[in-house]
């Protein structure tokens, strides 16, 4: 559906006091797959309380940058935003970190981590939905004059899991990967480097400020960040 008939649509939305009960909507959600793995369930369980006519979509990011929230391919995109369009609402929840994560047992638990072992006992494992294989981290060691071996790279957050279980490649999680890493036995640990903060937060279009049922899933979604993050 186009921007214009969207904006027509919000002109004719109920007021912020609509009973949520008897909206009937599909919302999309963009962003990391890690979103859907660790707050999908409690997203579901909300809106079959509070909003039963509402059905959640969740669609990964693309390799491939589109304007998706001004054309309304997504209603909601949340995560670390890179958007710089000025038509676009970015709201920053909070700051997250990246955090090694191995399979348990593996030899880095052991004795004092420092910049040049994480770097050079274990080959590493990226996900980028691009395919990178560079980032922040290899920023962070070329500074000290080391460098890691990063084998290859997955283009999701779970499936790099599966493949860091098996194997003693090591990988990287934020916060919010951290339940599903836990779930499957994987361990997570400081990563001895100075990396930049990730903001993370919510995006959508401004057509949307003023919809009651847009509102009541901004708050859910900023509810739950806030909550992964361990802020009230």
């Amino acid at each position: 559906m186009s921007a214009v008939v969207e904006r027509a649509r919000a002109l004719f939305r109920p007021g912020r006091d609509a009973d949520l009960r008897t909206v009937t909507r599909t919302f999309t959600i963009i962003g990391h797959d890690a979103i859907a793995a660790t707050h999908g369930a409690t997203l579901f369980a909300r809106a079959a309380e509070e909003a039963p006519g509402v059905r959640l979509r969740f669609l990964s990011e693309s390799h491939v940058d589109a304007p998706v929230l001004r054309q309304g391919t997504a209603d909601l995109e949340v995560g670390v935003i890179d958007a710089t369009a000025p038509e676009v609402h970015v709201e920053t929840v909070h700051e997250d970190r990246m955090l090694g994560v191995v399979r348990a047992g593996h030899p880095l638990l052991t004795g004092e981590l420092t910049a040049e072992r994480f770097a050079t006992e274990a080959d590493h494992l990226g996900v980028s939905r691009r395919g990178r294989l560079h980032g922040p981290v290899d920023e962070a060691l070329a500074e000290l004059g080391l460098e890691r071996r990063v084998v290859g790279s997955v283009g999701t957050f779970p499936s790099s899991l599966f493949v860091l279980r098996e194997t003693d490649l090591v990988g990287l999680v934020s916060s919010w990967g951290c339940p599903p890493a836990a779930a499957l036995g994987l361990v997570t640990f400081e990563v001895p480097l100075a990396l930049p903060p990730l903001p993370v937060g919510l995006a959508w279009h401004p057509r949307h400020d003023a919809d009651p049922a847009h509102a009541w899933l901004r708050g859910c979604v900023r509810e739950l960040m806030r909550r992964s993050a361990g802020g009230d």
